[in-house]
């Protein structure tokens, strides 16, 4: 089809090429103009629905302390602020300003006090004999997972 100069004939057939060549500028116009829009619809709808489709999956804690899903994905990591690595963790809990967490196959327990950025570890005894570790429900990691928000932290 052509877009071009159509001479002002009485020729019906110029004419006919003349209307349709008004009506594909519209469409194309219209065309030009939905493309935008679907593409941030898409952009929109992608951004907000609960999947990661730019990395792993990560929740936090508080403080900068993530919960990661590894590669396997019946796996996951405590992360530590600003750090890419962490600690492939089986047990977790959290009671502000602590973290509570045992690495897969460890026979100690790693305290985290968000507060003051400390790391201690303990042993099962000490966990269960101080009060306020006592305090603090310990769960399988699936299950911490399950509660943690990926858009809201603890505290």
């Amino acid at each position: 089809m052509e877009f071009g100069f159509v001479p002002e004939t009485g020729d019906h057939a110029a004419l006919g090429k003349r209307r349709y060549s008004v009506a594909a500028r519209a469409r194309a116009s219209l065309n030009i103009g939905i493309g935008p829009a679907v593409f941030l619809t898409v952009i929109v709808l992608l951004c907000s629905c609960d999947s990661n489709f730019f990395g792993r999956e990560s929740k936090e804690i508080a403080g900068g302390y993530h919960l990661t899903r590894a590669d396997d994905p019946n796996r996951f990591v405590l992360t530590i602020p600003n750090e890419s690595g962490g600690l492939i963790i089986d047990e977790i809990g959290w009671h502000e300003p602590f973290i509570i967490a045992r690495a897969s196959g460890s026979k100690y327990w790693r305290v985290i006090n968000t507060a003051h950025a400390q790391h201690i570890r303990v042993s099962d005894s000490q966990l269960k004999s101080d009060p306020i570790y006592q305090s603090i429900q310990i769960k399988p990691v699936e299950t911490a997972w399950k509660d943690l928000n990926r858009h809201k932290r603890l505290w």
